[in-house]
């Protein structure tokens, strides 16, 4: 009997794997670019210079600085929306997006 409860745990386990987090991260970051971000920088990320939305696919920005500019807006650009009800966890999604997913498309 013990055994099948240690081999129940064990394979309840595998399930929870950081591949498997790292998926939902990056689902959850696609959903949350596509909500609040691709209006206006597009589905690909790649802005839109007539109107002086940049594009961002490639941007050097690290992910704090990502995380700042999505909650906190900007302070030289009033155009930048600011997503203060979004999580701090929330804004990495998308940076993260738009870091590792974004950049090869």
């Amino acid at each position: 009997m013990k055994k099948w409860i240690l081999l129940f745990i064990m394979i309840s386990m595998l399930g929870c794997s950081k591949k498997n987090e790292e998926k939902t991260n990056i689902q959850s970051g696609k959903e949350l670019y596509g909500a609040y971000c691709a209006s206006c920088h597009r589905d690909r990320g790649t802005g839109n210079f007539l109107f002086g939305i940049p594009r961002i696919k490639d941007t050097e920005l690290t992910m704090s600085e990502i995380d700042q500019l999505i909650r906190y807006g900007h302070k030289d650009d009033k155009k930048m929306p600011m997503f203060s009800r979004l999580t701090s966890p929330q804004a990495y999604s998308i940076a993260s997006y738009i870091k590792k997913h974004l950049r090869y498309q």
